[in-house]
């Protein structure tokens, strides 16, 4: 029960709309399991065998007692709705802070969070999980009271017109019955857990297929990847298939199993009326009792089966919401202000699981200098730049800006601080405007128009459609790859951090954009501590400082001119550049 107890707190807030599901329904209960059955004996007895002579009744008298048929109707439905909408509601409530939490708590997570878990992953937890449990939670909120005290109410009646009528073998031939009721669940619960936990694994898997094919679609159609793909999902689709027959199997077990249980039960109730001469009304009434004590309990265990069956995506969800940082926000956060930007790493190691990828690191890099971090392919020139980012702390040794560790700075607070244009920007299917103003929540539009001159973005905008006011389409793919790193560089422009990230930010422009926006870039890092991540040496002219990496370490520390000089390996990388 533990993995559910967050849960339980998530039902305080809706305290009172929980009593008056649980009130509502205990009415249900007794209007149901134990009025109908009392009804309709009393019903019976006196209209169809009191009736002649002294106990002949009137027109109104009869009309009287008939329309207590409906009236326990009009109760039940009453009581019914009312129940299950409250019950509803705080169900509803609860899936609705327990998606908040959820994408909440994602927000708050590192990049190594997504090496753990898929974005095909997540978006199966966070939207296909949490709808299942929703449709099992609120068919669960509406039944659970209902149909126990439904149960309750029939055994009530059974055991009332049991001992008054001298008949207490009817509650020995329900005693029988009971372990037969039972059985399906024992049945299910054995293998439709480990079936359920299979199927949202390859749920999951299909989740990360189909995101990975949509995000390669130019890929697909260059290289003629159509058949794979299809049949990677053709056997995805397959496997879920196969997961989802099992499921079923166990599921289709219970009713009929319930259904013949409740079809022999009546039947002995008929053959022991017949031969201890039990008058019909009565025999109708433990009939109706009977219904209404097996059709629930068949509703049960059919919430049963579904709750086991979401079962494994409660642990999914909770492995989300108790995940461990790999970046954990400080106790007692420095407040730093505004940061000068002097970068320390003070023997830094890092390792993508077993693989290390930075050993050793010490390197200080003062507040206003523009740094280039050059090296081969996976020599760990990006991931310095994630740890001074602080996307990922060190496995040992320590990342100080200012002469404070990281790990002692809120992350939000130090966020404010920097700026990043990526490789790859990403847009927000919003507006041109939107998409530059999200740097500074609150900027004039002015001061939007002025970042995207200084990022000499504004000439294309203009152009667009509808200018600023035109929206951008899904991950910006309706601007060129140019147009959306100016938009990247107009963001950072505005923000006007005092540290700046650039991962080749001019890498996807053409040579005369590359011109002006090198210019920018000039001016962008005046009096600002810049680390940029060169591919090409063409870029990196003008900066004060270059670090080389080789296999994790930094083997080169210094100007252009001195590096030519001390390191053989920057000579080594320079000369090859320049042949290219």
């Amino acid at each position: 029960m533990k993995k559910y107890s967050r849960y339980i707190d998530y039902l305080k807030p809706c305290f009172w709309y929980l009593a008056g599901g649980i009130g509502f329904g205990i009415l249900y209960g007794a209007s149901s399991g134990f009025g109908m059955p009392f009804i309709i004996d009393k019903v019976l007895r006196r209209i169809f065998y009191e009736q002649g002579g002294e106990n002949e009744y009137s027109l109104f008298y009869v009309i009287g007692i008939a329309a207590l048929i409906p009236a326990v109707f009009l109760l039940r439905a009453l009581t019914g709705f009312f129940s299950g909408y409250f019950m509803s509601y705080a169900a509803l409530d609860v899936l609705k802070r327990l998606r908040e939490d959820l994408f909440a708590k994602i927000q708050t997570y590192p990049v190594a969070f997504f090496d753990k878990f898929t974005t095909g992953d997540v978006m199966v937890r966070l939207s296909g999980d949490t709808s299942s449990v929703q449709v099992v939670l609120l068919n669960f909120a509406s039944e659970i009271f209902r149909q126990p005290l439904q149960v309750a109410g029939a055994l009530g009646f059974l055991f009332w017109i049991s001992i008054s009528k001298g008949e207490v073998a009817f509650l020995f031939v329900f005693a029988v019955a009971v372990p037969f009721c039972i059985l399906p669940v024992q049945i299910i619960r054995r293998n439709l857990k480990s079936r359920s936990k299979e199927n949202q694994k390859e749920l999951s898997n299909m989740a990360q297929l189909i995101n990975e094919n949509l995000g390669a679609v130019h890929e697909v159609r260059v290289f003629g990847l159509r058949e794979r793909e299809n049949k990677r999902f053709e056997k995805s689709n397959s496997l879920l298939k196969k997961c989802g027959l099992k499921i079923a199997k166990y599921e289709l077990i219970q009713q009929p199993s319930l259904e013949l249980l409740a079809a022999t039960l009546v039947a002995v109730t008929f053959v022991y009326a017949y031969f201890a001469k039990i008058d019909f009304s009565t025999f109708a009434a433990i009939g109706v009792a009977l219904y209404f004590t097996i059709d629930p309990i068949k509703r049960v265990v059919r919430l049963v089966s579904d709750f086991i069956k979401v079962g494994p995506m409660f642990e999914r969800l909770n492995e989300v919401l108790d995940y461990k940082t790999s970046v954990p926000e400080p106790e007692d956060p420095v407040d730093i202000g505004s940061i000068r930007g002097d970068i320390d790493f003070e023997n830094v190691n890092f390792a993508y699981g077993e693989k290390s990828v930075l050993g050793g690191v010490n390197v200080r890099i003062p507040a206003g200098t523009s740094c280039a971090l050059v090296g081969e392919s996976g020599a760990g020139k990006s991931t310095f730049a994630k740890l001074a980012m602080r996307l990922y702390d060190p496995m040992s040794g320590d990342v100080k800006v200012d002469g404070v560790s990281l790990k002692k700075i809120a992350t939000e607070r130090y966020y404010e601080n920097i700026g990043s244009v990526p490789q790859y920007p990403v847009l927000f299917n919003d507006t041109v405007f939107n998409n530059i103003a999200l740097a500074r929540p609150g900027a004039s539009a002015d001061e939007v128009y002025a970042a995207a001159r200084a990022a000499y973005a504004d000439e294309f905008i203009k152009e667009l459609e509808n200018g600023y006011d035109t929206m951008v389409g899904e991950r910006g793919d309706r601007l060129s790859g140019g147009q959306k790193q100016r938009i990247a560089i107009a963001r950072v422009f505005l923000k006007n951090p005092p540290l700046v990230f650039l991962d080749e930010a001019t890498s996807a422009l053409d040579s005369t954009s590359e011109s002006f926006i090198q210019k920018a870039l000039d001016n962008l890092m005046r009096d600002k501590t810049v680390i940029i991540i060169a591919h090409r040496f063409s870029t990196i002219r003008n900066v004060d400082k270059i670090l080389v990496f080789q296999d994790g370490a930094v083997v080169g520390f210094g100007s252009h001119s001195e590096l030519m000089e001390k390191c053989p390996h920057y000579k080594k990388l320079y000369e090859a550049s320049e042949r290219a």
